[in-house]
């Protein structure tokens, strides 16, 4: 009497299945994530290049912190340096952070509106840095002068963004024309 009669108990395992159907569709979506995410970490050159990028950015932001006050001539490049350092941490941890944990579409937006603000920044950076070329690096009665760590590292990182920008840009215009000619070659 405790029990019920079978034919109530077929309705409810024929709930049942769907529901746990969608269950495995969606646990094999995690795992095909999650094992997407470990083939991209696995490659050694997308991880290097983070962590190198990632290291560069911490030194930015610790030499820019620090040099706060060492650049008279141009007091916003050690601001410049933090700020610059900051995003790229952000922008470097961010993605990996929601992809492995939340996968989040607003997140990714945030991301992507960082990227146009490191990239207004760099050219602000730009004009600053570039504009005092060769500051005196040591204080010399009144003149202002600038910390060397400071510039130098805010002149070649800021040269380095742009050499790979550069790069990032022609190497695929090669590559496209590469094919675009192969391409003519073989038709004719």
């Amino acid at each position: 009497m405790a029990s019920s009669p079978p034919q109530e108990q077929a309705p409810l395992n024929m709930q049942r299945q769907p529901l746990e159907a969608g269950i495995n569709r969606q646990d094999s979506q995690v795992k095909s994530q999650v094992d997407e995410l470990r083939e991209k970490v696995q490659k050694p050159a997308v991880s290097t290049g983070l962590i190198v990028f990632l290291i560069l950015n911490i030194v930015m932001f610790c030499v820019g912190v620090a040099t706060t006050k060492d650049c008279p001539i141009k007091p916003i490049i050690p601001i410049y340096l933090a700020v610059a350092g900051a995003l790229g941490i952000v922008t470097k941890i961010l993605p990996i952070v929601n992809m492995k944990f939340f996968n989040n579409t607003l997140i990714e937006r945030v991301v992507y509106a960082l990227f146009i603000i490191e990239f207004i920044w760099m050219i602000l950076g730009s004009v600053w840095i570039y504009s005092i070329y060769e500051p005196p690096y040591k204080p010399i009665t009144d003149q202002p002068h600038c910390n060397k760590t400071a510039y130098l590292l805010a002149f070649w990182l800021l040269t380095l963004h742009y050499i790979f920008l550069l790069l990032s840009i022609l190497i695929p215009c090669c590559v496209f024309c590469c094919i675009f000619t192969c391409a003519m070659v073989s038709t004719n």
